[in-house]
Protein backbone atom coordinates (compact mmCIF):
# COMPACT_ATOMS: atom_id res chain seq x y z
CA UNK A 1 0.00 0.00 0.00
CA UNK A 2 1.23 3.48 -0.88
CA UNK A 3 1.05 6.75 1.04
CA UNK A 4 -2.23 7.98 -0.43
CA UNK A 5 -3.44 10.08 2.50
CA UNK A 6 -0.81 12.01 4.46
CA UNK A 7 -1.87 13.85 7.62
CA UNK A 8 0.19 16.88 8.66
CA UNK A 9 0.27 18.65 12.01
CA UNK A 10 -0.03 22.38 11.23
CA UNK A 11 1.06 23.55 14.69
CA UNK A 12 3.02 26.79 14.29
CA UNK A 13 6.78 26.50 14.53
CA UNK A 14 9.96 26.60 12.46
CA UNK A 15 9.49 23.01 11.19
CA UNK A 16 5.89 23.36 9.97
CA UNK A 17 6.89 24.39 6.45
CA UNK A 18 9.22 21.38 6.16
CA UNK A 19 6.41 19.02 7.22
CA UNK A 20 4.01 20.44 4.65
CA UNK A 21 6.55 20.34 1.82
CA UNK A 22 7.65 16.80 2.71
CA UNK A 23 4.03 15.62 2.71
CA UNK A 24 3.45 17.32 -0.63
CA UNK A 25 6.49 15.65 -2.20
CA UNK A 26 5.38 12.24 -0.95
CA UNK A 27 1.84 12.80 -2.18
CA UNK A 28 3.12 13.96 -5.58
CA UNK A 29 5.23 10.81 -5.94
CA UNK A 30 2.42 8.45 -4.95
CA UNK A 31 -0.62 10.18 -6.43
CA UNK A 32 -1.87 10.93 -2.93
CA UNK A 33 -3.34 13.87 -1.04
CA UNK A 34 -2.35 16.02 1.94
CA UNK A 35 -4.64 16.65 4.91
CA UNK A 36 -3.60 19.50 7.20
CA UNK A 37 -4.84 19.50 10.78
CA UNK A 38 -5.28 22.50 13.05
CA UNK A 39 -5.74 21.53 16.70
CA UNK A 40 -7.21 24.42 18.69
CA UNK A 41 -7.01 22.79 22.11
CA UNK A 42 -9.96 22.24 24.41
CA UNK A 43 -12.20 25.31 24.55
CA UNK A 44 -14.14 26.02 27.75
CA UNK A 45 -17.53 27.68 27.43
CA UNK A 46 -18.31 30.53 29.86
CA UNK A 47 -20.61 29.43 32.66
CA UNK A 48 -24.14 30.75 32.83
CA UNK A 49 -24.60 33.98 34.68
CA UNK A 50 -21.03 35.11 34.05
CA UNK A 51 -22.31 38.31 32.50
CA UNK A 52 -21.40 40.35 29.46
CA UNK A 53 -17.68 40.25 30.23
CA UNK A 54 -17.58 36.46 29.77
CA UNK A 55 -19.35 36.80 26.42
CA UNK A 56 -16.82 39.42 25.36
CA UNK A 57 -13.88 37.12 26.17
CA UNK A 58 -15.62 34.22 24.41
CA UNK A 59 -15.95 36.34 21.26
CA UNK A 60 -12.26 37.26 21.43
CA UNK A 61 -11.36 33.58 21.82
CA UNK A 62 -13.42 32.69 18.74
CA UNK A 63 -11.70 35.40 16.71
CA UNK A 64 -8.31 34.12 17.82
CA UNK A 65 -9.19 30.57 16.77
CA UNK A 66 -10.52 31.76 13.42
CA UNK A 67 -7.28 33.66 12.85
CA UNK A 68 -5.24 30.57 13.77
CA UNK A 69 -7.23 28.34 11.43
CA UNK A 70 -7.02 30.86 8.60
CA UNK A 71 -3.26 31.32 8.98
CA UNK A 72 -2.58 27.59 9.07
CA UNK A 73 -4.92 26.92 6.14
CA UNK A 74 -2.97 29.45 4.07
CA UNK A 75 0.35 27.86 5.13
CA UNK A 76 -0.98 24.47 3.97
CA UNK A 77 -2.20 25.82 0.65
CA UNK A 78 0.98 27.74 -0.14
CA UNK A 79 3.32 24.96 1.01
CA UNK A 80 1.67 22.29 -1.12
CA UNK A 81 1.26 24.57 -4.12
CA UNK A 82 4.97 25.43 -3.97
CA UNK A 83 5.80 21.74 -4.46
CA UNK A 84 3.01 20.67 -6.81
CA UNK A 85 -0.22 22.54 -7.61
CA UNK A 86 -1.88 19.27 -8.63
CA UNK A 87 -1.71 17.62 -5.18
CA UNK A 88 -5.19 17.65 -3.56
CA UNK A 89 -5.37 19.20 -0.09
CA UNK A 90 -7.92 19.29 2.71
CA UNK A 91 -7.90 21.25 5.95
CA UNK A 92 -9.56 20.08 9.17
CA UNK A 93 -9.96 22.09 12.37
CA UNK A 94 -10.41 20.10 15.58
CA UNK A 95 -11.26 21.55 18.98
CA UNK A 96 -9.00 19.18 20.90
CA UNK A 97 -5.41 18.76 21.98
CA UNK A 98 -2.97 18.03 19.14
CA UNK A 99 -2.07 14.48 20.21
CA UNK A 100 -5.67 13.27 20.46
CA UNK A 101 -6.74 15.06 17.26
CA UNK A 102 -3.85 13.66 15.21
CA UNK A 103 -4.31 10.14 16.58
CA UNK A 104 -8.03 10.06 15.81
CA UNK A 105 -7.72 11.53 12.31
CA UNK A 106 -4.51 9.58 11.73
CA UNK A 107 -6.45 6.32 11.84
CA UNK A 108 -7.82 7.28 8.43
CA UNK A 109 -4.47 8.25 6.95
CA UNK A 110 -1.48 6.23 5.70
CA UNK A 111 1.18 8.40 7.35
CA UNK A 112 1.15 11.09 10.04
CA UNK A 113 3.64 13.95 10.33
CA UNK A 114 3.36 15.30 13.89
CA UNK A 115 5.30 18.29 15.12
CA UNK A 116 8.51 17.57 17.08
CA UNK A 117 8.65 18.01 20.87
CA UNK A 118 10.11 21.49 20.41
CA UNK A 119 6.75 22.85 19.16
CA UNK A 120 4.52 21.03 21.66
CA UNK A 121 5.87 22.45 24.88
CA UNK A 122 2.55 22.37 26.78
CA UNK A 123 2.57 18.59 27.39
CA UNK A 124 2.80 17.89 31.16
CA UNK A 125 5.95 16.14 32.37
CA UNK A 126 5.52 12.37 32.53
CA UNK A 127 2.79 12.18 29.89
CA UNK A 128 3.46 10.98 26.32
CA UNK A 129 4.55 13.69 23.91
CA UNK A 130 2.37 14.40 20.88
CA UNK A 131 4.44 12.32 18.44
CA UNK A 132 4.70 9.47 20.93
CA UNK A 133 0.95 9.51 21.63
CA UNK A 134 0.10 9.48 17.92
CA UNK A 135 2.45 6.56 17.27
CA UNK A 136 0.90 4.55 20.11
CA UNK A 137 -2.76 5.40 19.48
CA UNK A 138 -3.25 5.98 15.74
CA UNK A 139 -2.17 2.53 14.56
CA UNK A 140 -0.32 4.28 11.73
CA UNK A 141 3.35 5.15 11.20
CA UNK A 142 4.68 8.61 11.94
CA UNK A 143 7.36 10.65 10.23
CA UNK A 144 9.11 13.01 12.62
CA UNK A 145 11.10 15.91 11.14
CA UNK A 146 13.19 17.50 13.89
CA UNK A 147 14.82 20.09 11.63
CA UNK A 148 14.13 22.46 8.76
CA UNK A 149 15.19 19.95 6.07
CA UNK A 150 12.96 17.08 4.98
CA UNK A 151 14.05 13.81 3.38
CA UNK A 152 13.29 13.27 -0.29
CA UNK A 153 11.39 10.10 -1.28
CA UNK A 154 14.56 8.94 -3.09
CA UNK A 155 16.98 9.55 -0.21
CA UNK A 156 19.22 6.93 1.39
CA UNK A 157 17.36 5.10 4.16
CA UNK A 158 18.69 3.28 7.22
CA UNK A 159 16.74 0.67 9.18
CA UNK A 160 17.32 0.22 12.92
CA UNK A 161 16.83 -3.55 13.21
CA UNK A 162 16.52 -5.65 16.35
CA UNK A 163 14.05 -8.27 15.16
CA UNK A 164 11.24 -7.01 17.41
CA UNK A 165 7.57 -6.89 16.43
CA UNK A 166 7.64 -3.10 16.28
CA UNK A 167 10.73 -3.13 14.01
CA UNK A 168 8.93 -5.57 11.70
CA UNK A 169 5.89 -3.27 11.67
CA UNK A 170 8.02 -0.22 10.88
CA UNK A 171 9.77 -1.93 7.95
CA UNK A 172 6.46 -3.14 6.51
CA UNK A 173 4.90 0.33 6.83
CA UNK A 174 7.97 1.96 5.28
CA UNK A 175 8.03 -0.27 2.18
CA UNK A 176 6.62 2.45 -0.13
CA UNK A 177 9.60 4.61 0.88
CA UNK A 178 12.14 1.78 0.83
CA UNK A 179 11.09 0.86 -2.72
CA UNK A 180 12.01 4.38 -3.91
CA UNK A 181 15.17 4.81 -1.84
CA UNK A 182 18.50 5.41 -3.51
CA UNK A 183 20.07 2.93 -1.08
CA UNK A 184 19.01 1.00 2.03
CA UNK A 185 21.20 -0.01 4.98
CA UNK A 186 20.17 -2.37 7.77
CA UNK A 187 21.75 -1.31 11.08
CA UNK A 188 22.05 -3.93 13.83
CA UNK A 189 23.31 -2.80 17.23
CA UNK A 190 23.85 -5.45 19.88
CA UNK A 191 23.61 -3.74 23.26
CA UNK A 192 26.37 -4.60 25.71
CA UNK A 193 26.43 -3.70 29.38
CA UNK A 194 29.94 -3.91 30.74
CA UNK A 195 30.25 -6.19 33.74
CA UNK A 196 26.69 -7.53 33.59
CA UNK A 197 26.78 -10.06 30.76
CA UNK A 198 29.19 -12.96 30.22
CA UNK A 199 31.21 -12.66 27.03
CA UNK A 200 29.71 -15.90 25.71
CA UNK A 201 26.17 -14.51 26.06
CA UNK A 202 27.10 -11.30 24.26
CA UNK A 203 28.70 -13.31 21.46
CA UNK A 204 25.61 -15.52 21.15
CA UNK A 205 23.30 -12.48 21.01
CA UNK A 206 25.55 -10.86 18.41
CA UNK A 207 25.45 -13.96 16.20
CA UNK A 208 21.65 -14.19 16.51
CA UNK A 209 21.18 -10.48 15.74
CA UNK A 210 23.51 -10.64 12.75
CA UNK A 211 21.60 -13.65 11.41
CA UNK A 212 18.31 -11.82 11.90
CA UNK A 213 19.73 -8.86 9.98
CA UNK A 214 20.81 -11.13 7.13
CA UNK A 215 17.30 -12.59 6.96
CA UNK A 216 15.82 -9.09 6.74
CA UNK A 217 18.21 -8.23 3.90
CA UNK A 218 17.07 -11.37 2.08
CA UNK A 219 13.39 -10.55 2.67
CA UNK A 220 13.87 -7.03 1.35
CA UNK A 221 15.60 -8.42 -1.75
CA UNK A 222 12.57 -10.63 -2.41
CA UNK A 223 10.56 -7.41 -2.67
CA UNK A 224 13.05 -5.75 -5.00
CA UNK A 225 14.82 -3.69 -2.32
CA UNK A 226 18.59 -4.17 -2.22
CA UNK A 227 20.14 -3.49 1.18
CA UNK A 228 23.52 -3.78 2.90
CA UNK A 229 24.06 -4.88 6.49
CA UNK A 230 26.03 -3.13 9.24
CA UNK A 231 26.35 -4.77 12.66
CA UNK A 232 28.04 -3.29 15.75
CA UNK A 233 28.25 -3.97 19.47
CA UNK A 234 27.75 -1.18 21.98
CA UNK A 235 25.19 1.25 23.32
CA UNK A 236 22.39 1.76 20.78
CA UNK A 237 21.73 5.38 21.78
CA UNK A 238 25.36 6.25 21.04
CA UNK A 239 26.05 3.98 18.07
CA UNK A 240 22.85 4.43 16.06
CA UNK A 241 23.34 8.14 15.22
CA UNK A 242 26.95 7.45 14.23
CA UNK A 243 25.91 4.58 11.96
CA UNK A 244 23.16 6.70 10.36
CA UNK A 245 25.77 9.37 9.60
CA UNK A 246 28.30 6.78 8.38
CA UNK A 247 25.92 5.39 5.74
CA UNK A 248 24.81 8.97 4.87
CA UNK A 249 21.15 8.16 5.41
CA UNK A 250 18.57 10.91 5.14
CA UNK A 251 15.98 8.91 7.07
CA UNK A 252 15.95 6.27 9.82
CA UNK A 253 13.20 3.63 9.97
CA UNK A 254 12.70 2.28 13.48
CA UNK A 255 10.20 0.44 15.63
CA UNK A 256 8.84 2.29 18.64
CA UNK A 257 8.82 0.55 22.04
CA UNK A 258 10.28 -2.80 21.10
CA UNK A 259 10.34 -3.40 24.87
CA UNK A 260 7.34 -2.59 27.04
CA UNK A 261 6.66 1.12 27.37
CA UNK A 262 6.79 0.91 31.17
CA UNK A 263 10.24 -0.71 31.03
CA UNK A 264 11.57 2.02 28.75
CA UNK A 265 10.03 4.77 30.88
CA UNK A 266 11.67 3.38 34.03
CA UNK A 267 14.99 2.18 32.65
CA UNK A 268 15.29 4.42 29.62
CA UNK A 269 15.15 3.33 26.00
CA UNK A 270 15.87 4.19 22.41
CA UNK A 271 12.32 5.24 21.50
CA UNK A 272 12.25 8.49 23.45
CA UNK A 273 15.87 9.18 22.55
CA UNK A 274 15.02 8.95 18.84
CA UNK A 275 11.88 11.07 19.25
CA UNK A 276 13.87 13.82 20.96
CA UNK A 277 17.03 13.87 18.84
CA UNK A 278 17.49 16.55 16.19
CA UNK A 279 20.09 15.03 13.86
CA UNK A 280 17.89 13.19 11.34
CA UNK A 281 14.25 12.43 10.40
CA UNK A 282 12.70 9.27 11.84
CA UNK A 283 9.98 7.05 10.37
CA UNK A 284 8.56 5.12 13.32
CA UNK A 285 5.78 2.59 13.94
CA UNK A 286 4.63 0.58 16.93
Amino acid sequence: MDFKTILVDLTDGPTCKARIECAARLAASTGGSVVGLTATGTQLEPFRGAGEEAGHYAALAREKLQSLAGRQHEALREGVRGVSPTVPTRHVVVQAEAGWALAMHGRFADLVLPGPPSVHTDVPVGLPGVAEYVMLEAGRPILLLPGLAAPAPECRVAIAWNGSRSAVRAVADAMPWLARAAAVSVLVVVSTHEGTEPLAEVSHESDASHESGKRLVAWLASHGVEADLHAEQGDADELLPRLVAAVQAGLLVAGGYGHSRLRELVLGGSTRTLLRQSAFPVFMAH
